[in-house]
Parts: C-alpha cells; sequence; structure tokens
C-alpha cells in the first residue's frame, strides 16, 4: 500500500460524531443545512425541476405562466409571453399550473381543467378540486397536491377521479414531477425551529411506496429547464446560444413582461462551521515518514476549507492529539508535504466554514507514503547533514510531483480507449478518435460494444463479413447480403453454352436486323457499350434485414450504417422486413380452435382404387425421362427469397 483514500466509496472514518454532511455522497462533504433535514438540497438547486407553481416548462425552452385570471406561453421562438385562447370554463383565480408534451392542466377557483393541444381542446372538468402542486403525465394523467400533507389525488384526462395516493410523507408537497416509464418525483418540505428544509423522493409509479433520492439522479433521467431564478419581483430563464443570438438569461417580471429583475442572494441556511475528525489510520509501517496531502475540493467565496494533520507512533486511549501536535496545511493548499516525525498512524482533521450561503465541496483526500523523493537517488555525503537533507527532500519533492503525475498520466492513457470503462459522456468523444459517427438514437451499450469490436471492423472494413457483424452490433440481427454483380447473367448462353463454340447470328451469316430475336436488347446512343457489364448491377449490393418482432427497423439509420462499412465505390439498398406473422389473432385454443391432423393424400381418380399418401409410402423418379428425384425448397431462405401467400 502506498496511499490511502478518504471519500464516499472508500470511507471517511470518522471519530465520533462529525458535523459536516454528505459522508455517502460521491459529490463530497459539506456543510450541513438548518433544519429538520441537513442532508437534503436547498431549494435554489431544485428550482430547475421544481419552479414556482405559477410557472410550468413545457418542452424545449417553452413555458407557461399564470397571471391573474389568464394563462400565457412563450415558446422557443418568441420574446414574450402571448394569451392562451383556451376554450371550455372561464379561469378563476386560477393558482397552480402543469404541462407536458401537448397536455395543459390548470387548478384555481374554477377546480381542475384540463386542455389538449395547448388549450385547444377541453378534455376534463374536475370541479372543486382545490389543488396548490400539480403534474401531467404523458397520457394525460394529473396528479394534484393540497396545500397542506403529502396526499395526492390523481385525475385521468377527462377529469375523472381515478385513485387517491397516500404517500406517507411528512412536511406539504412542494413539487411533483413524472420521470421515465411512469417513475414520480416528489419535493416535499418540512418547517423546524423557523427554519425551512426540502427533500427529494421518488416512487415506482402512482401508488408505490416513495423512497429518499439524491438531486444527481434526479438530473439523470430528467434534463434541468432553463430557469435561472425567481424572486418577488419575477423570474429568469437561460437563453442558450443560437446562430443570431448569444447565451444570456432573460428576465421577467409576473405578468410575463420583459424586466431587469436581479436575481435575489441566497438565504442563509447553511451551517457557518463543520468539522470531521478521522480515527488514527494505520499505514501497517512502523516509524512511516508520511510523504504529502492532496484534496480534491471546491472552496466558493466566503468558505474556507482547512486540513490539518498528526502523525504518531503509538495512538493509545488518550483520544484526538494534543493541538499543538496538529500540522495545519497552508491555507488554499491542494496538495502539500507532511512536515511531522515518524509514526505509524496519521489523524486528519477538516474544517469548513462559510457565511451561510454557499458551502466548501470536498470529494477526496488522499494521503501517500511512505516519503520517496529523487533524493533518495543522491549519494550519502549529500545527506548527511539534516537541515540539508530536509530541504533537499521538500525541494525535490516539488519536481517528483510533476513528474509524478505525468507518468500516471501516461499510465492511465490506455483506460481511455477502453470503451466498457470509461463515463458514457466520454463515449462519443472516444468514438470520434476511433472514427466511428454515433446515431442518437444508439444506446449506450451499443457504442461501447461499437467501441471495442472497432479494431475488428477496421480489419474486415468493405467485407460482406465486416458490413454483417457492423448491423448485428447495431440493431441485433444478422443480415442477409446479396452482392447483385455476381448474379449477373450477362453472356448466358444456355444450357452449355460457351463462347467460341456458340454463334451469335444465324446461318445467312447475315446483320442483326429490327424484329429479328436478338432485338430484344435496348439501343443505347450514349455510354461505353465495353462497360455495360460493369456498371449494371456490378459493385452494388443488398442488404436485407430480418423482421423484429414488435417493431420496425430504422431503414435510414441502417442505410448510414452501411455505406459506412461498405466500399466507397459501390451502392447499397437497404429492406427490412416487417412486424413479423400473427398466426390466430384472437383465437382460444380448446374453445374456438381445433387441432386435427391433415387429411392424408389421394392420388388417383374416384373411379380406380384410390391410393393414399401414408407411413409406408415412396415417391420415386418417373421410369421415363432425367431420372431426377422430388427436390423441395432448393436455395430458398424463408422469410428472405421465399413469399408467403
Amino acid at each position: 500500500m502506498t496511499f490511502r483514500l478518504l471519500d464516499a466509496y472508500v470511507g471517511w472514518d470518522p471519530s465520533g460524531e462529525p458535523t459536516l454532511a454528505g459522508l455517502d455522497d460521491p459529490a463530497g462533504v459539506r456543510l450541513p443545512r438548518l433544519g429538520p433535514a441537513p442532508d437534503g438540497p436547498g431549494r435554489d438547486e431544485v428550482l430547475p425541476w421544481f419552479p414556482d407553481r405559477r410557472l410550468a416548462p413545457a418542452g424545449r425552452a417553452a413555458w407557461y405562466l399564470l397571471t391573474g385570471d389568464a394563462v400565457r406561453r412563450r415558446d422557443g421562438c418568441s420574446a414574450g409571453f402571448a394569451p392562451v385562447r383556451s376554450c371550455g370554463p372561464q379561469l378563476r383565480e386560477p393558482v397552480a399550473v402543469a404541462a407536458c408534451g401537448h397536455w395543459l392542466a390548470v387548478a384555481g377557483a374554477t377546480g381542475l381543467l384540463i386542455w389538449w393541444r395547448e388549450g385547444d381542446q377541453v378534455t376534463g372538468v374536475a370541479p372543486g378540486v382545490r389543488a396548490a402542486r400539480l403534474a401531467v403525465a404523458a397520457d394525460g394523467t394529473v396528479l394534484a397536491a393540497d396545500a397542506t400533507g403529502t396526499v395526492l389525488h390523481a385525475y385521468a384526462a377527462d377529469g375523472r377521479p381515478r385513485y387517491a395516493w397516500e404517500t406517507g410523507l411528512d412536511g406539504r408537497m412542494e413539487g411533483i414531477r413524472f420521470g421515465r416509464q411512469g417513475r414520480v418525483w416528489l419535493l416535499t418540505a418540512e418547517t423546524a425551529g423557523g427554519r425551512e428544509s426540502v427533500r427529494l423522493w421518488s416512487a415506482q409509479r402512482i401508488g408505490s411506496p416513495p423512497g429518499e433520492a439524491a438531486l444527481a439522479d434526479l438530473a439523470a433521467e430528467l434534463p434541468p429547464s432553463t430557469l435561472a431564478a425567481v424572486t418577488g419581483d419575477g423570474f429568469c430563464l437561460n437563453r442558450p446560444e443560437t446562430v443570431d443570438t448569444d447565451a444570456g438569461t432573460d428576465c421577467f417580471d409576473w405578468r410575463g413582461e420583459p424586466a431587469t429583475a436581479a436575481q435575489s442572494p441566497a438565504a442563509a441556511d447553511l451551517a457557518v462551521e463543520g468539522e470531521l475528525n478521522t480515527v488514527a489510520l494505520d499505514s501497517g509501517i512502523p516509524r512511516c515518514r508520511w510523504h504529502r496531502v492532496r484534496v480534491d475540493a471546491d472552496v466558493p467565496d466566503g468558505a474556507t476549507a482547512e486540513v490539518s494533520v498528526a502523525a504518531t507512533e503509538d495512538p493509545g486511549d488518550a483520544g484526538l492529539p494534543h493541538e499543538s501536535d496538529w500540522q495545519l496545511l497552508p491555507a488554499g493548499a491542494t496538495d502539500a508535504l507532511v512536515d511531522q516525525p515518524p509514526g505509524r498512524y496519521l489523524y486528519l482533521r477538516l474544517r469548513l466554514t462559510s457565511d451561510g450561503r454557499a458551502t466548501p465541496l470536498v470529494r477526496r483526500i488522499r494521503l501517500d507514503f511512505p516519503r520517496a523523493t529523487s533524493a533518495d537517488l543522491l549519494p550519502a555525503a549529500f545527506r548527511e547533514d539534516p537541515a540539508a537533507d530536509d530541504f533537499a527532500e521538500r525541494f525535490l519533492s516539488l519536481f517528483d510531483a510533476t513528474v509524478g503525475d505525468a507518468d500516471r498520466i501516461i499510465e492511465r492513457y490506455p483506460a481511455l480507449l477502453d470503451g466498457r470503462g470509461v463515463p458514457g459522456e466520454v463515449l462519443p468523444w472516444l468514438g470520434g478518435l476511433l472514427g466511428l459517427a454515433f446515431e442518437a438514437g444508439w444506446s449506450e451499450g451499443v457504442r461501447r460494444e461499437l467501441i471495442a469490436a472497432a479494431p475488428e471492423l477496421y480489419r474486415r472494413r468493405g467485407t460482406p463479413a465486416g458490413v454483417s457483424q457492423a448491423v448485428r452490433i447495431v440493431f441485433g440481427a444478422d443480415p442477409v447480403i446479396h452482392e447483385l454483380g455476381a448474379a449477373r447473367a450477362w453472356m448466358r448462353l444456355g444450357t452449355g453454352g460457351r463462347l467460341g463454340v456458340t454463334h451469335l447470328f444465324g446461318r445467312s451469316r447475315a446483320r442483326m436486323r429490327v424484329g429479328s430475336a436478338l432485338a430484344g436488347a435496348p439501343l443505347a446512343s450514349q455510354g461505353d457499350p465495353y462497360g455495360d457489364p460493369l456498371a449494371e448491377h456490378a459493385y452494388r449490393l443488398r442488404v436485407q434485414l430480418p423482421p423484429t418482432p414488435g417493431r420496425r427497423p430504422d431503414l435510414d439509420a441502417l442505410a448510414r450504417l452501411v455505406r459506412s462499412q461498405a466500399p466507397a465505390h459501390t451502392v447499397a439498398e437497404v429492406h427490412g422486413g416487417g412486424l413479423g406473422w400473427v398466426v390466430g389473432a384472437r383465437s382460444v385454443v380448446g374453445v374456438d380452435t381445433a387441432l386435427v391432423p391433415l387429411p392424408p393424400a389421394v392420388l388417383g381418380s374416384a373411379a380406380a382404387e384410390p391410393l393414399r399418401l401414408n407411413r409406408q409410402s415412396v415417391l420415386g423418379p418417373a421410369r421415363r425421362g432425367p431420372h431426377r428425384g422430388i427436390a423441395v425448397g432448393e436455395r430458398a431462405t424463408v422469410g428472405t427469397t421465399t413469399v408467403v401467400w
């Protein structure tokens, strides 16, 4: 062992009860929040997913806004909010709005109103529903929460109540979102000691028991909206960079009019200080000289992160070292030498301070041991003086650290080319490095398999085997590849005809005349006639994909994939199977379906004695004519070259 890590994966090994939060969070340890949920996210952190109840995201850069007794909408092309001309009952005192795709739902004094096509068609009205929070699913299902409590009510798209969901959570519901495959994300708020804390929960589906979730899980499933800030005077939306405009922020008041609303300062809801002390970390080396401490942290303005270490040979039962034994690393230093006497054990203390608005985030601390520098390679004469020896070690360690970091980058560089080990975000870059163009719809598993197969694909590139392997990886099926040039019938002169023996003219040795048997050939006045046998069907191939149950293949993506793997001088056409065969639709075996054997075949007429093909019947060739047996299904592939009528 040459180093020791302190993080959420290996563990922080705290001594006693730490006053920091996030010890199990890979994002890092941080100052706790004041209130009943010290580990929960802040309200400003979840704002892009759970906006103010008067706002509702609706797709890319589109938003709905409640203003008075009206609903306004802003799409990605317009600069402001325009009124929505909704049909149905008149809105009165709306308090919450939600949208998903073409669905729109508003709750107010009128009750719950549900529209389709952004208000063009009313689909449901639930009078008497006084909801404070709403969420709409892709099928039009609406989840509504009261102003107090965490009981949710589900309504169908026509307004009929469907389900009352007792979530069993404390506090009140501050936000509802539908995720993928019916998952429901919930945000609850609790107040204790005059301070409010929020918690994030997720449930597999409506009615399932919710479990506490992390903000990183929500961000991985749902992309954040463009909402940047919400104040008492208005709100601000992030503006992405386009061809005509630069990236920035657009602010509006609560009437939907453009404004210059500034972001309000973050609330001071964090503890101003926190501390974590570790137990005695064992190096396993008697009189070990601990080498260096490296800290991976983010420290915002107005916050500090202090790291102190103390070494000892015998931890004993005295607890933490004396205050005078601690070595405080320089302020702001993320890489420092351990200037402690030799000792097998090392204590570490982490102190975080803040103004209550922003917290330091310490992801990992690495402790290297024993001390090994390039000074060990110097002659003994350079190390006789203890003071000079100490200076030489500390001086040379600066260069050793730089060289060591470069060596580790070189050692780990092959891992960047491992398609099965890199994060998913690196796959497009790695694919571009290898010359692989990924389609947007390809899954992460397909991309990793393509990267792993890249050497074999390049080795077989331009061959039918290479095209077949690429199609198999992406579409999960073996294609049938026909090279049309090999099947062309140029200069085929009947059975047994050979050039030099068969003549292409009659006995009169006359030229070909219009109306003769050879006049079926087309007469072309352009091009090279000697190149026709090569241009017609040569360098052409046909790729046929068998049918996939339940879905049709994307032929455009298949064509692009085949073009990238086939030779550049070839022309490829692609075909895909349908949805397969459906046998016995709406049939119930044993009720309206009879399973009986086929009737035996009968050879002969009714007058003659019938001959039935049965178990001991033999079919042989005829006595006259070519002695050839019966051939069934020669050169036929079911589903590819066979048509079922």
